[in-house]
């Protein structure tokens, strides 16, 4: 999850409101980023198994996305009442190649001025 529980972190810069993930570079296609709360509907999600693992096992799983160069996922960490939402849960896999590899950059939108200092 990409939001805080600890209350002294909120306090001193403020909540992770969203998360843009970029893949940067990649050399595998099984090491997705999956979001297991978020039940994958084949009617629904079928259309987009370019960027969607869309195998036999999909129903078991949640969505997942493909790490593909240049490709982004963005959500919102918390609801509308500021409280963390629990179908971002997510966990980057790892490649499954021998030397296989993905580079992801991470940005956050928090709710106050990032500290400097």
């Amino acid at each position: 999850m990409d939001w805080f529980t600890d209350i002294n972190t909120i306090n001193k810069i403020g909540q992770r409101i969203t998360t843009f993930f970029t893949y940067l570079q990649s050399n595998c296609s099984q090491a997705a980023t999956e979001f297991p709360y978020i039940q994958f509907n084949e009617a629904l999600h079928q259309r987009f198994c370019d960027i969607l693992i869309c195998d036999k096992n999909s129903s078991e799983h949640g969505i997942r996305f493909r790490p593909l160069a240049g490709n982004s996922i963005f959500w919102f960490n918390v609801n509308e009442l500021g409280l963390g939402d629990h179908l971002t849960y997510h966990a980057g896999r790892p490649p499954i190649i021998e030397n296989g590899y993905k580079i992801g950059l991470n940005t956050w939108t928090h709710n106050k001025k990032f500290p400097m200092n």
